[in-house]
């Protein structure tokens, strides 16, 4: 049984002290936190039109990157990667 222990609040500790009692506190967070997280490790299902949308953005990347690229697949003169998603994101309305 755990016996409770009433401390005068205007109590010194020394370091030794100090450091033990954060390490005891340190402890039981993480204890505590490895509980709570092994019950929210379940992973959410993906929605069917969040798949639809990752199969489209698929399609529309592959599409903006040959649109954008020469041949031996360097990005064309005055394009970014940024140029291709926005490309990307165009198609994919589209589709």
């Amino acid at each position: 049984m755990l016996e409770v222990v009433q401390m005068d609040r205007n109590m010194m500790l020394t370091v030794d002290e100090y450091m033990a009692l954060r390490r005891l506190i340190d402890s039981e967070r993480e204890s505590e936190g490895a509980e709570e997280q092994a019950k929210a490790t379940k992973p959410k299902r993906r929605t069917r039109s969040a798949k639809n949308n990752d199969k489209k953005m698929s399609r529309a990347l592959a599409q903006a990157n040959e649109e954008l690229r020469k041949q031996n697949g360097d990005l064309r003169k005055g394009v970014t990667q940024g140029d291709i998603m926005t490309r990307a994101h165009r198609i994919r309305k589209t589709l």
